[in-house]
């Protein structure tokens, strides 16, 4: 694949074993296991533009063909959402079609280019050095002539998905609060109808502890102010009665949320 002669040197760049978008396209037609003939388009589109947002968050140098052949997948992706055209043989045409002519003549080009290098290197006698074990103990090796930098980067990726799924964001939880005001109020119109309440019922339906220690406050409240008296029953129930003092405006506003 040549150069665009216009695009400033400093924003060529040279991936290890690849050059450029058309190369990442055909590393996630092989990954997918998919015929380069019948792509399917949202999916590579997607998958493009993941490891284009993960290059950049590594501040790898994305170069203006990238981008452009991003634009170029959502172009296509959005084509295959409108109905299908016609050629003037009445036959659909498929918006996939220039995509996967230049992918087949990419990856021949490629394949010749290796052809040629393989020849070269064996015409200049250069040979790959001998499998290394990793100690004279082991009998295994490691051969890393499969890993691709998009390999690389697609599992740095799976990586920082699980550490961001294993190691979640703190939630904080602001604190409920709970006035003894509005609890003095809430009892007020509660014994307002005449009828005894029981204490410990009440208390003990509260939302919390908080909740339940601001009613009780407001309970020797009320006791305090003689606007409820308090009855204990045989079976230790106790009991509000509501008396018949009213209660004064200013007597509300000194009591202290």
């Amino acid at each position: 694949m040549t150069e665009t002669a216009t695009l400033p040197a400093d924003w060529r760049v040279k991936l290890p074993a690849f050059e450029g978008p058309l190369d990442l396209l055909l590393h996630l037609v092989r990954i997918n296991e998919v015929e380069v003939t019948d792509i399917p388009v949202a999916l590579i589109c997607d998958q493009f533009q993941a490891y284009l947002g993960l290059m950049e968050e590594l501040n790898l140098d994305i170069a203006a063909e990238y981008v452009y052949e991003a634009a170029f997948l959502i172009h296509l992706k959005s084509k295959l959402l409108l109905p299908a055209t016609k050629d003037e043989h009445g036959e659909e045409e498929d918006p996939r079609e220039d995509l996967v002519e230049r992918l087949l003549e990419y990856r021949k080009l490629k394949n010749a280019a290796q052809s040629l290098a393989e020849i070269h290197g064996v015409r200049r006698g250069i040979w790959t050095r001998p499998e290394e074990k990793l100690s004279a103990g082991d009998e295994d090796t490691v051969d890393l002539s499969e890993v691709s930098l998009y390999d690389l980067l697609g599992a740095l990726k799976s990586v920082l998905v699980r550490y961001d799924r294993e190691h979640p964001p703190t939630l904080y939880l602001s604190a409920e609060s709970f006035a003894t005001r509005d609890q003095f109020e809430r009892l007020v119109d509660l014994l307002g109808a005449g009828r005894p309440v029981d204490l410990l019922d009440d208390l003990g339906g509260r939302s919390c502890r908080a909740e339940a220690i601001a009613a009780f406050l407001a309970v020797l409240e009320l006791s305090r102010l003689n606007l409820i008296r308090l009855h204990q029953t045989a079976n230790r129930q106790v009991l509000m009665y509501r008396t018949d003092r009213q209660l004064e405006a200013h007597e509300l506003e000194a009591i202290i949320g």
